[in-house]
């Protein structure tokens, strides 16, 4: 065969570079090459081969138009969605996220080789267009915040102005109504008529006229209270509306502790209600001992009556709850069936009435678990706001739920003690002239340096909290004073009475001058003949711009 001026050149090629005869169409015998496949006549033409045969180039094209003009279009779409959600209520994170969206989409345009340029051009108006709206509702959001935070601090103002006004050192006695009372205490005395021992709170105050009854707060028993330095807190508040009274008080309550088995300490009743031997009879009606045992997530008022309906075809009320800390069932039987059976809040725990109780324990080998102190130390704030809010009085208080022991023999104790504990209380910092508003409830740690050689004692309240979650850099100085022989400080009853001893408040480093008063006492010796408590009470100004009062509670350490 002739072979052509391509044909000889190729063969030439072929022996001078030694490459392989298939990929210059060479062969060993002088033939013509053989002709390309469709795979590599595609991939030739810069395709792409697979099993649905070729891809041409333009096809590739096609596809990444495709693929790009679609990222844009999600891009554009996130963004737009992103910003709409946008308003004055909305959070930094979802402005941000907003920002983030409308970059996405701005790279998805500039990441686009396969758009036609014109095509980019209009997107990114698209794109500049939705960044305006973002930039428009930025603006608007900032102005609301602004607004907020101006309406806020007017609030801040005016709520800081009645405090300040109605903040008072401890005076009076809850029980013995006066002008001018600031005072609160347990309910030990069973006033007024109703009134249940112990599980209340009573507060005199009013401002310059006596009440004609102190004001009765019911614990709250759905608010929780966390503990302070190991004293337990709960909040009392009056129950029947109009002005609002609170109370936030701490106590120190021991723990609970495991007893004997159940089994072992209660001898079933020999009146039995199924013949089984099982069940103890519950006579709980003037006995405080078994009224405080009985517990049941059923019996969850914080006063009064609550009655239990006899369910159909039954014969008894069941109810599940524990008994001196053991779970089980308690069981009524009726009195008659025009009457209900019922449970009672009473001064410790409950009062069960209406019939028949037992309670069946579901493990009678189960340990007993002693019920925690009914005799403690405690203190706290309290606050009366007039039902129209225009008036504000609070105050704080030191007082024992029973009788914890006094201190005694302290002018003959040598060396020294510190207890440490909680503190909290009510504050406000007031200016009309631009300066510092802040004004709530706080929560601090309490230190007192006791000197029995001297019979002496200073204190120190500082880390405080606000109600805000938010620290503030204070402290106050119980200057020093004496001790009594029966532990009391600066001689009075804990409720304020004397005020020689002087408060030092020191905000962000900058000392006020010396004011206020502080006072409280030291109690229940301890084996060593040391008092193992301290509480009391203090008030302290700083200059003309803030007035504090509070309580304190501490134990030796």
């Amino acid at each position: 065969m002739k072979k052509t001026k391509l044909t000889r050149s190729l063969l030439a090629a072929c022996s001078v570079v030694a490459l392989t005869a298939v990929m210059y169409g060479c062969t060993h015998d002088g033939d013509d090459p053989p002709a390309m496949t469709e795979q590599e006549a595609c991939e030739a033409d810069g395709g792409t081969w697979g099993d649905d045969g070729c891809t041409t180039a333009a096809d590739k094209a096609a596809e990444m138009l495709m693929e790009q003009r679609a990222a844009i279009e999600t891009a554009i779409g996130a963004a737009s969605a992103a910003v709409a959600a946008v308003d004055n209520d909305s959070t930094d994170a979802e402005v941000s996220a907003a920002d983030t969206a409308i970059a996405n989409a701005r790279s998805a345009i500039a990441d686009a080789a396969n758009v036609p340029a014109e095509e980019k051009a209009a997107n990114t108006g698209t794109v500049d267009e939705i960044a305006g709206r973002l930039s428009a509702a930025k603006m608007a959001r900032m102005d609301a915040m602004n607004e907020a935070e101006m309406a806020e601090r007017e609030a801040m103002a005016a709520t800081a102005a009645k405090l300040y006004a109605g903040i008072a050192a401890p005076n009076g006695d809850a029980n013995t109504l006066a002008a001018n009372d600031r005072a609160a205490a347990y309910n030990n005395a069973g006033t007024p008529t109703g009134a249940a021992v112990d599980t209340h709170i009573l507060v005199s105050n009013s401002g310059e006229t006596a009440l004609t009854a102190p004001i009765v707060l019911s614990e709250d028993k759905k608010t929780a209270v966390a503990a302070l330095y190991g004293w337990e807190g709960k909040r009392y508040a009056d129950p029947d509306g109009g002005d609002m009274v609170e109370a936030m008080v701490y106590s120190n309550v021991g723990e609970p502790t495991e007893g004997a088995k159940f089994s072992a300490t209660y001898t079933y009743n020999a009146t039995l209600v199924d013949g089984s031997n099982t069940e103890l009879t519950i006579t709980s009606a003037g006995d405080t001992d078994v009224q405080g045992r009985i517990a049941s997530p059923s019996f969850d008022q914080s006063a009064g009556k609550k009655e239990f309906e006899l369910g159909a075809n039954m014969v008894r009320v069941m109810v599940p709850g524990s008994y001196h800390g053991v779970s089980g069932t308690y069981n009524c039987t009726p009195t008659d069936a025009n009457t209900k059976c019922s449970a009672t809040v009473a001064a410790s725990g409950f009062t069960l009435e209406g019939g028949t109780w037992t309670f069946k324990a579901t493990n009678a080998d189960d340990r007993l678990t002693d019920m925690p102190d009914t005799v403690y130390a405690s203190y706290g704030w309290w606050i009366h706001k007039s039902a129209d809010d225009s008036t504000y009085t609070a105050s704080a208080f030191v007082d024992d739920k029973g009788d914890v022991p006094a201190a005694t023999g302290i002018t003959a104790l040598q060396g020294t003690a510190t207890y440490m504990g909680g503190a909290a209380g009510k504050y406000a910092l007031s200016s009309s002239t631009g300066g510092t508003n802040d004004a709530g409830h706080f929560t601090a740690r309490a230190t007192l340096e006791a000197d029995f050689g001297d019979d002496m004692i200073t204190g120190t309240i500082d880390n405080f909290m606000g109600a805000d979650g938010m620290s503030r850099n204070w402290s106050v100085e119980l200057m020093e004073q004496t001790m009594t022989d029966g532990g009391l400080i600066n001689g009075t009853d804990g409720q304020g009475a004397g005020g020689a001893s002087m408060t030092k408040w020191t905000i962000d480093g900058t000392a006020g001058a010396s004011s206020g008063e502080w006072s409280g006492s030291l109690q229940d010796n301890g084996d060593d003949g040391v008092p193992k408590v301290a509480t009391g009470t203090f008030y302290t100004e700083y200059g003309t711009a803030g007035k504090m009062v509070g309580a304190f509670g501490a134990n030796k350490q």
